[in-house]
């Protein structure tokens, strides 16, 4: 079995159980999800620090509806990494950040949406 990278569980009790909201609010995240991942790598190739914190900042609601806590882990890092020694220092794990959001993006395709 594939390793998942989410755990909708918190939004199925945010939604009691409501399939159709669940649904409603992943649709909502994957239109939007890809904006936020762009600004993520446009700050990291601008060199923009706060940026690049405020970026990963907004992104930290998403991850925690989701239940994927590798990409809370990973949004933390990032975090701390950037407000320490800048945004240049986040390389590795913006790119690993930006890999999860793709398979994130598919798994929700193919096991929420069904495809």
């Amino acid at each position: 079995m594939p390793q998942r990278h989410t755990d909708l569980s918190t939004l199925d009790r945010l939604f009691k159980g409501n399939r159709a909201q669940v649904v409603q609010w992943v649709q909502l995240y994957l239109e939007e999800a890809p904006g936020l991942f762009q600004r993520v790598e446009a700050c990291l190739a601008k060199g923009d620090t706060d940026g690049l914190r405020a970026a990963a900042h907004e992104l930290r609601p998403q991850a925690h509806y989701l239940g994927s806590a590798r990409m809370l882990e990973l949004l933390g890092l990032i975090g701390n990494c950037a407000g320490r020694a800048g945004a240049s220092a986040c390389t590795v794990a913006v790119g690993e950040l930006l890999e999860l959001g793709r398979r994130i993006t598919a798994e929700l395709k193919a096991d929420v949406l069904g495809g």
